[in-house]
Order: structure tokens, then C-alpha cells, then sequence
């Protein structure tokens, strides 16, 4: 199995010691003149270890990883092009020339080469992660399926709470039933999958965790730390399926984190250079996935 060795070729003679600096074969070689002037090997590689060289590594080591899991396929052109179609729609037809330039592409189809089919191929990464790892993530972000009614009142809160108990009203009708009090968009009542970063404060999160039967109305109405949020919450399923997870999971940046550290430890992604290692860590930690 390969290595990424910062996937750059001028990332050579490298050592292994901690804290090592690496260099390069015959450092003060000139690459470039001009006049009297000397553009040699070691100022190539200590700008290729600045923060715009750090940046340049960091995409090529996300497009070496995603080439490797996803290969270009006509759907994911397909979706590229869709992407970049509303992507244009957004920014208006006189100002898309002048963002292309602000963002260093010549064209359209550089664009789409360069940035939005690596976005989706990321994507897709991230899908892959998620499918072949349901299990573990299922337990790692406690997911479970819900109908939550939110308000801003206490007394509706008390009274839905009564109501949805004794079988007069389910969630779903209550939201529909109290339409003037219900205060988000967020919890609309119905099945919807949540997971132990969703936005609710972290003792309703518990409550809910520690329920070990489905479809269990939580004992009493829920409020949050500032008392202007109160919930009433029934957990619908605590065995929730991949297809109804799914595209909770992708909503999590920490998913997707957890997925690319996953193949970069998988291609064996090691940097053996000091400067380098903290410039990465600096600017994309969860690249960091050596012991």
C-alpha cells in the first residue's frame, strides 16, 4: 500500500527523528536566475512549507485520498455540473466572470475541475464513510428518532405534555393544534432523526439517550438551561436504519472529519517534517492522524 509522503515530489530526503526538519538534495542548487539574483531548491521548498504552500499540500492531499475512494463517474460530473449551474444562478450571469477571476480560475471548466468535482467527490467520501461504518457511528453519535414539540410557554408546554400523555393528541397534531405557539422550524413535530450534536441542550440530549424503549413520551415536558425553550418529547426509535440516518450524519462537519481521518490513516498519511506538521495542524488538525 502507498504512502502519502505529502504527495509533493519535492518532499524527499526525509527523516524520521522527532521534531525533524527535512531538506532537500543539493539545497542551493539555483532552479531560477535573474540578474544577479538566485532562486535556489531551498527557498522552493521553505516557501512550499509557508501557509500557501501548506494549503496547496492540503488540496492535493484531499484530491490524491478522493481519487483513490471516488473516482470521477459521469453521475458525479452530472451532480458537478447541476452544482455549478446553481452556483451561477446565485451569483448572477454579469458578476460570474469577475468571481471566477477573484477565485483564480480562467473558466467555467476549470472551476468545475479544480474545485467542484473535488467538492463532490468529498461529498461522496463522506457517504462512503458513513455506509461502511453505520455501526460505530450510530453508537458514537447515539442517534435516535423523535417528535419534538417546542414553545415558548411553559403552561402550553404543561398542557400538550398532558394531552399527548392521555392519548388525546399525538406530537404531530399538537404542532398543528398549536400553531401559534409552536416557536422554530427546527422541530416540526414529526418523525425527524436526531443525534447527540443536535442543537438541544445536553441534559434533554441524556434524558432522551436513556430511554431504551420505542415510541416513550418522555416522562415530563423538557426546557432548556435559560428557561425560554420548553419541549415535549416522544422517541420514536432507538434502533434508527442507515437510509433514515444517513442524511442526518452528512449534516455533521464532524462526520466528515472523522471519515477523511479515516482514509488517511487507512493510505498511511505521515509527515515527517516539523514545520510542515504544525502548518497542517494549524490549518486542517484532523489531518493529523499519526500516533
Amino acid at each position: 500500500m502507498k504512502k502519502i509522503l505529502c504527495c509533493l515530489a519535492l518532499l524527499f530526503a526525509l527523516t524520521g527523528c522527532k521534531d525533524a526538519v527535512s531538506g532537500v538534495t543539493n539545497g542551493d542548487e539555483a532552479l531560477i536566475t535573474v540578474g544577479k539574483t538566485e532562486i535556489t531548491k531551498n527557498d522552493v521548498y521553505t516557501g512550499l512549507k509557508s501557509e500557501n504552500g501548506v494549503s496547496s499540500i492540503i488540496s492535493k492531499i484531499t484530491a490524491y485520498v478522493v481519487e483513490k475512494e471516488v473516482p470521477v463517474t459521469d453521475e458525479i460530473k452530472k451532480e458537478a455540473n447541476e452544482y455549478l449551474a446553481e452556483v451561477k444562478k446565485s451569483i448572477s450571469d454579469e458578476n460570474w466572470k469577475a468571481f471566477l477571476e477573484t477565485m483564480g480560475y480562467k473558466n467555467d471548466q476549470q472551476y468545475i475541475d479544480e474545485r467542484v468535482i473535488l467538492s463532490v467527490q468529498a461529498n461522496e467520501l463522506t457517504t462512503t464513510y458513513i455506509n461502511e461504518n453505520y455501526d460505530q457511528l450510530k453508537e458514537d453519535f447515539q442517534i435516535r428518532k423523535v417528535q419534538i414539540f417546542q414553545t415558548a410557554d411553559s403552561k402550553v408546554a404543561t398542557e400538550v405534555q398532558e394531552k399527548v400523555k392521555k392519548g388525546e393528541l399525538t406530537i404531530p397534531e399538537a404542532v398543528k393544534a398549536y400553531k401559534d405557539k409552536v416557536v422554530t422550524t427546527t422541530f416540526t413535530g414529526n418523525d425527524q432523526v436526531i443525534t447527540n450534536a443536535t442543537s438541544l441542550d445536553s441534559s434533554i440530549i441524556e434524558n432522551i439517550m436513556k430511554v431504551t424503549e420505542d415510541d416513550t413520551l418522555l416522562d415530563v415536558y423538557q426546557f432548556s438551561a435559560d428557561l425560554k425553550k420548553f419541549y415535549v418529547v416522544n422517541v420514536v426509535s432507538i434502533d434508527v436504519t442507515l437510509d433514515e440516518a444517513r442524511e442526518t450524519l452528512l449534516g455533521i462537519s464532524n462526520v466528515a472529519d472523522k471519515g477523511f481521518a479515516h482514509y488517511l490513516e487507512k493510505y498511511g498519511f505521515t509527515i515527517y517534517d516539523i514545520d510542515l506538521f504544525n502548518g497542517i495542524n494549524a490549518q486542517a488538525p484532523t489531518y493529523i492522524v499519526q500516533k
